[in-house]
């Protein structure tokens, strides 16, 4: 058995029907050209003739007398259960694929079983494909998610053999075939020990926080439950909508280099001034910076950490956006670097927790938001990828809404382009497409002023 960490456990203590905690990629095929027969149907009947599960695609949960969860194996793993087919109806349309992506985003996945779904999908428009992904937070972080969905897949398309990515070992760190009883409560007695650790790293996170909050320090991450409220900042329904767009990686590439910037400082851009010119579009006008929850990799890179960054300032030109984010995101790492990583990420922890309690308590919607938007990038592989020989032509991701947001932002870059997935909740934000629009148009936006600033002077941000 294998205990989960801190972690994975607050994925399963914060889910809801109306907040599932699982991470979901749709990815899109285009078969061979000169492919005789239905590829979407043939791959699936491949996939179903070979039912073999490697570690740790056949463990599924349980929980102790203790109320500590573990990994077990499935003995009775139902194979059948795990991989499913799909067909759109008609002429297999975007918005027909969409629909079904919001249906099958906003369900649970079982915890009586592996807590991972795969759905392929026939009936796309030109003969294309989609394979639609389900994997639990609680099982897998973004990163290696990614590794899943990603490693099974070849550069070359004249490979045939493949092996889903369920059939390949992918053991977690620290995971044992078996641990006796003594083993375990050795393991469960040295986490909580870490945990006292982390307690002095806290209270020097705590004092800073609250030396901004009285004006006396403007470093580091931004003030939990002080952003602006907007039409994002409210709890989480269980209805779905998603939203798809892409961005050109090498313009967001150029933007970085001119500049001096990271490439996430320029998505983050992009992101806030699509979001100021949706909510000024629907004549909402902020007094101050919206604040992004992003993760930030922590403990060389081995750790995620959820964190509050404050946006550009409201009204800024484009490029004074990005000189602001580029200021703030550095402040943040700077200071959350110079603390134990286990420190930062049960911080990080007690404060969604805090948003958790608020929300079930009802009394969230008395308090300032903890954040207005989830922004994440995942970074795929420029080449073209095949599965079979069939091209991945297009890669979306959706993803999670936390306590009080209602809105979600995850990019992946893959090939030429940076592709997006919004999710939001279908109620609050029934128009999310224009949103992802504009997002789109910031990119625009941020580029030409930055190459007509250029023409004239130096615009390198990260030398001033």
């Amino acid at each position: 058995m294998e205990q989960l960490s801190l972690v994975e456990t607050s994925f399963l203590l914060s889910e809801s029907t109306a907040s599932p905690k699982h991470f979901s990629g749709l990815q899109i095929f285009e078969p061979p050209k000169d492919y005789e027969g239905n590829f979407a149907r043939d791959l699936f009947q491949k996939l179903i003739m070979d039912p073999a599960v490697a570690t740790p695609f056949n463990f599924k949960l349980k929980k102790s007398m203790g109320g500590l969860y573990y990994w077990v194996h499935d003995s009775k793993f139902n194979f059948n259960y795990h991989i499913r087919m799909s067909m759109l109806p008609g002429d297999g349309t975007d918005e027909q694929l969409r629909d079904l992506v919001e249906r099958l985003h906003s369900h649970l996945i079982d915890r009586t079983r592996p807590l991972w779904e795969v759905y392929l999908i026939e009936g796309l428009s030109d003969g294309r494909f989609a394979i639609f992904t389900k994997i639990h937070y609680a099982m897998a972080d973004g990163k290696m998610a990614n590794s899943w969905l990603s490693g099974y897949l070849q550069s070359d398309q004249s490979v045939n053999d493949y092996r889903p990515f369920w059939q390949i070992p992918s053991f977690r760190p620290g995971y044992k075939e078996s641990a006796g009883v003594i083993e375990s409560a050795l393991s469960t007695y040295m986490s909580g020990l870490k945990q006292l650790k982390s307690i002095p790293g806290i209270v020097r996170l705590s004092m800073r926080m609250g030396l901004k909050f009285l004006n006396l320090r403007n470093q580091g991450p931004a003030l939990p439950f002080c952003a602006p409220r907007t039409p994002f900042s409210v709890p989480a329904t269980r209805s779905r909508i998603v939203s798809f767009g892409r961005l050109p990686f090498e313009k967001m590439r150029s933007i970085s280099k001119i500049t001096g910037v990271t490439l996430n400082d320029v998505i983050l851009c992009c992101v806030d001034i699509g979001l100021n010119r949706y909510l000024k579009e629907k004549g909402i006008l902020l007094r101050k910076p919206l604040v992004a929850q992003v993760p930030v990799r922590i403990g060389n890179g081995r750790r995620n950490a959820l964190t509050g960054v404050e946006l550009g300032n409201v009204d800024a030109d484009a490029l004074d956006h990005l000189e602001t984010i580029f200021k703030r995101t550095s402040s943040v790492k700077k200071d959350l670097f110079s603390l134990p990583a286990e420190s930062v990420v049960n911080f990080s922890l007690l404060i969604q927790a805090s948003a958790s309690i608020s929300e079930w308590l009802g009394i969230s919607k008395f308090l300032p938001p903890l954040g207005s938007v989830i922004v994440s990038n995942v970074r795929g592989q420029q080449e073209f990828a095949y599965l079979a020989g069939a091209k991945l032509t297009e890669v979306y991701p959706v993803s999670v809404l936390s306590a009080g947001t209602a809105l979600n932002i995850t990019l992946y870059s893959y090939h030429n382009d940076v592709f997006f997935g919004l999710v939001g909740c279908k109620n609050e934000l029934p128009d999310l497409d224009i949103l992802s629009r504009h997002v789109e148009t910031a990119c625009e936006i941020l580029s030409n002023e930055i190459l007509d600033n250029a023409k004239q002077h130096s615009v390198l941000i990260s030398s001033r």
